[in-house]
């Protein structure tokens, strides 16, 4: 698995600037990533999770099914 980490840095940076935090956590069946908000953020306004697997996918170097998507919305 190679991620690109700058690539996971400018994904970073671009949820910070609307209030949410991205976590990456390598596994051993792939990666754990979740992404939480500031209690400003509005909870409902990432795109699908679908959507943002997809985006994940190329930068984290696997594939979908390899990564588990949290959302702030999600019961922990």
């Amino acid at each position: 698995m190679m991620r690109d980490e700058a690539r996971l840095e400018q994904m970073r940076s671009t949820l910070a600037v609307d209030g949410y935090h991205l976590s990456v956590e390598e596994g051993d069946s792939g990666f754990d990533v979740r992404i939480t908000a500031d209690p400003e953020s509005c909870a409902d306004c990432l795109v699908p999770k679908k959507v943002m697997v997809s985006m994940l996918e190329p930068i984290l170097g696997v594939p979908a099914e390899d990564i588990r998507l949290a959302y702030p919305s999600d019961a922990l």
